[in-house]
Parts: structure tokens; C-alpha cells; sequence
């Protein structure tokens, strides 16, 4: 730019030069060279008009610089002015948000002035509640509790009325401490707070709280506390506030009655520990007695089972003094069928009834001609017939006797096939006695090892392909292959 005005100015004073000097370079040639004077005039005129161009032009073109100038000032003018309306704008939004910031700083103080306060007054609360609880939670004896809250007082905390109620043994509500009038609305609450098993209250005249407590033990209501509180606020947090220390009180309430009840049964356990201590003396005299004839009745028991045992192998010895061919076959029934049970892994008892249902399984032979038992050739209808009556005989002889069921229906049922058709009733296989269906098999085989009148024993192999042949029709499966593995093993008499 500085360049640009140094040379218009030297063009301006060029030709300011030439107007001035041109006129005065014609004025001096018409004075010394004579020159005619409409030359001079017309000289003149180029002149003046050449100065009217060069100055207009010089104008204009001085002008359209200046005016490039200035646009381009204005420019950086609106740039400025931008910039400006930016930063103003800029320190219009930070003023505002600073008077916002204010604004929530002040609210902030305001928060934290009122949070200082609450925590004064929670800090004065629990102060209050530290000093009444130390005063109470060692005492054991409701009316000691009671005594110490009647006695309570504290800026803004004073109870007016307090009742304990306890579930006697009639299941009535009982008073067992109080003092302070009776409130109007005390019996409303008692009964809301029993019935919904939670806490009741009603605040009155913003300045008294009224509060019911139920006492719970294994979702049973045992009784009831009721406070009247006079407070200074009754806002939901202070509410929640002197509940919470009734609640507590309540607590106290509540484990002193416990450990009063327990003072009360450790008496009584003492009582009668010290009855018991006598009884004892007299029991441990009489359990000596009692175990005096306990081996005295073991002994008669054993004298008893004995000559039980002895009748039942005499009966047995009955039968084969009247079937010659039957001599010993009840105590070889009875060793077979015992081996099968321990194989079948049978309860003791079950097998104490077999050990005497096999000993007697035949006893209905008695009543059984002796020329049909021990006739030689075969038996003709009617005579097996008669054979036939041996089982249910045996029953009606056992049954007026004191025998187990059991072992009544085993000598009932022994001659019972798995298929339905044996005797007495074609009984089938679930229907059969598990006993019966053992002795059946242990009566065949040893019948079949033994001679009889009608024939000789059979081999070993023989009776054993015969017993396994009958498996599932006449005998039991799974029986007779117990015998089976028994006889292989060489543990059945006579193989």
C-alpha cells in the first residue's frame, strides 16, 4: 500500500506540473516567438480540457482506490464487528450461566444449611435414643421398662401413655404393665394391629402420636404394645423416627417377657429335676425288679419255646408212627426249605415260621386212613380224594391253636400249584404263599428222594430234572432253581 501511494502522488505531480507549466511555457513563446494567438488559445483549451480528463480520470481512478480501501475495511470492520457481537454474545451466556451457578450455589448452601440441621436434630435423636436405650436394655422385668419411659423426658420426646398386653393362658389380652391414662383410641389400634399382625398409629393434632406394636413369636400375635407420644414434629421422617424407637422398646418388651417365662421354667425344670431325682431312685428299683424277672420271664420263655418246639416235632413223630414210609421227611422238608430261604435271603421271623409250618405241613394225615397211607399199589379215585382233605385237615387241627395265621395257611397251601391247579381252592401264583410255594418244593424233592409204598427213590439226577421239569406249572421258578444251585453246590441232604 505504501508503494502504491508513492507512485500516484508522482503521477499527480507530474502532470500538475505540466498544467502549471505548459501555460506559462505558452505565454513565454508568445512573447518571444511571436506566436499567433489562436494557437496559443487553442493550445490552451487542449489543455484545460487534457486537465479535466487527467483529473477526472485521476479522481476516479483515486476514488476506486479508496473505495477498495474502504470495502476492504469494512471488511475487517464486519469481521471486528462479528467477533465483537460473538465475544458479547459469549459474555452474555457466561453471565447468565454465572447468575444460574449463583443461583444453584445458593440452593446448595441453602441444601446443605438444612442438611446441617437434619443431621443435628438426627444426631440429637440418636443421642435420645442411645440414652433410653442404655437405660433398658439391661433390665429384665417389664414393669422396670415401663418404669424408666413413664420417667423419660427430653426436649421435643415425652410419653404419655404406655400399655403392655400379653396373650395369658386363657388366650385373653392382659395389662401386664401401664401407666398414664387410657386413650380414646387405644382399643381401635389394638385390635388393627393384632388382626393385620403389623404396626398401627394415628398422629393427632400434629403433636401427638399414637402407636400400637404387635409382640410376634412363630407367626402368632402374644401380645401388644401402645404408645402416646407428644412430639414436636410429625413429619413422615420424624414418624418414622419415634416408631422405630417404640419398635425398639417394643424389642426390650419382648425379651424381658421372654427371659421372665424362662426364669419361670428353669424354676420349674428345677422342681422337677429334683422330683425326678426321687423318681429316678424308685424307677432305677423297679427297672432292678423288672430286669430280675425279665431274666426270670426270658428264662420261662425259652423253657416255654422249647416245649413248644417239642410238641410241635411230637406231632410231627404222630404222623410218621401212622405213615411208616414218612419216618424223618418233616425234618429233611424242614433243612431244604430252610437252605432255599437263607438263599432267598428271608427275614428271620419268616423263617422261624417255616422252620415250624414244615414240621406240621403234613399233620392232616391223621386224619387220613392209614390203609390209603400206606397202600402199595396205586390209589384209586375216591382214595385220592381222601389224600386230597390232608391240608385242609391240618388247617382245621391248628386253627383253634395258638398259631400265627402264617403258619396256618402255609400247611394250608402247600399242596397249591403256581398254574392253579392244585388243592384244596386251585389257588395260582401270586395267591400262594411264598412260605407254601418253598415247602411245596422241599416236600416234592425229599417225597421223590425217599421210598414210598407205591415205588423206589429216585435217583438224585432224576428228581432234579422232574422238580425242574414241573418249574413255573407246578412249582415256583425262581424256588426251583434255588434247589437247583443248592444241589450243585452239594448243600441239600441225600444227593
Amino acid at each position: 500500500m505504501k508503494l502504491q501511494k508513492s507512485f500516484w502522488m508522482r503521477v499527480f505531480e507530474f502532470f500538475l506540473f505540466i498544467l502549471i507549466g505548459f501555460p506559462l511555457a505558452v505565454h513565454v513563446a508568445e512573447v518571444f516567438f511571436h506566436i499567433e494567438k489562436p494557437i496559443i488559445e487553442y493550445l490552451q483549451i487542449v489543455t484545460l480540457f487534457c486537465a479535466i480528463v487527467f483529473f477526472t480520470i485521476f479522481y476516479i481512478l483515486r476514488y476506486g482506490s479508496i473505495l477498495k480501501r474502504y470495502r476492504v475495511f469494512e471488511k475487517k470492520q464486519k469481521v471486528i464487528i462479528k467477533k465483537l457481537k460473538e465475544e458479547k454474545d459469549s459474555i452474555e451466556r457466561n453471565y447468565i450461566d454465572s447468575i444460574r451457578l449463583n443461583k444453584e450455589m445458593t440452593n446448595i448452601v441453602k441444601r446443605l444449611i438444612e442438611t446441617e440441621r437434619n443431621l443435628r436434630e438426627k444426631n440429637e435423636w440418636l443421642k435420645n435414643f442411645f440414652e433410653l436405650s442404655t437405660k433398658i436394655i439391661s433390665l429384665s422385668n417389664v414393669e422396670n421398662i415401663v418404669e424408666v419411659i413413664g420417667e423419660y423426658r427430653h426436649e421435643g420426646l415425652r410419653f404419655l401413655r404406655m400399655s403392655v398386653y400379653h396373650n395369658g393362658e386363657d388366650k385373653r389380652f392382659k395389662i401386664l404393665s401401664q401407666f398414664g391414662q387410657k386413650d380414646v383410641y387405644e382399643q381401635l389400634l389394638l385390635n388393627r394391629a393384632k388382626e393385620d399382625f403389623n404396626i398401627a398409629y394415628k398422629i393427632e393434632n400434629n403433636s401427638l402420636l399414637k402407636i400400637a406394636i404387635p409382640i410376634i413369636s412363630e407367626e402368632k400375635c402374644e401380645g401388644i404394645c401402645f404408645y402416646v407420644v407428644e412430639c414436636k414434629s410429625t413429619s413422615n421422617e420424624d414418624v418414622g423416627y419415634y416408631i422405630s424407637m417404640c419398635n425398639f422398646i417394643t424389642m426390650a418388651i419382648k425379651n424381658a417377657i421372654y427371659y421372665s417365662d424362662l426364669k419361670k421354667q428353669k424354676l420349674e425344670i428345677e422342681d422337677l429335676y429334683e422330683k425326678s431325682t426321687y423318681m429316678n431312685e424308685k424307677l432305677k428299683e423297679t427297672i432292678e425288679e423288672l430286669n430280675k424277672s425279665k431274666a426270670e420271664l426270658e428264662k420261662k420263655n425259652q423253657e416255654i419255646e422249647k416245649f413248644f418246639y417239642e410238641t410241635i416235632v411230637c406231632l410231627s413223630k404222630a404222623i410218621e408212627y401212622k405213615d411208616v414210609y414218612t419216618k424223618g421227611h418233616c425234618e429233611r422238608v424242614q433243612s431244604i426249605a430252610l437252605k432255599i430261604a437263607d438263599e432267598l435271603s428271608l427275614s428271620e421271623e419268616e423263617k422261624d415260621v417255616l422252620k415250624v409250618a414244615c414240621l406240621l405241613h403234613d399233620i392232616g394225615k391223621i386224619g387220613v386212613k392209614e390203609d390209603i397211607l400206606n397202600k402199595k399199589g396205586s390209589l384209586e379215585a375216591h382214595e385220592y380224594e381222601e389224600i386230597k382233605r390232608h391240608p385242609l385237615i391240618g388247617y382245621n387241627i391248628l386253627k383253634d391253636l395258638d398259631f400265627t395265621d402264617r403258619i396256618k395257611n402255609v400247611v394250608l397251601q402247600h399242596h397249591e400249584r403256581v398254574d392253579g391247579r392244585g388243592y384244596p381252592f386251585g389257588l395260582k401264583d401270586e395267591e400262594i404263599d411264598l412260605l407254601a410255594k418253598i415247602v411245596a418244593v422241599a416236600d416234592a424233592y425229599d417225597a421223590m428222594t425217599s421210598d414210598r409204598p407205591y415205588r423206589n427213590a429216585f435217583d438224585k439226577n432224576t428228581a432234579l430234572g422232574e422238580i425242574k421239569r414241573c418249574a413255573g406249572t407246578q412249582f415256583d421258578a425262581t424256588i426251583v432253581e434255588k434247589l437247583i444251585n443248592l444241589a450243585q453246590k452239594g448243600l441239600v441232604m441225600f444227593l
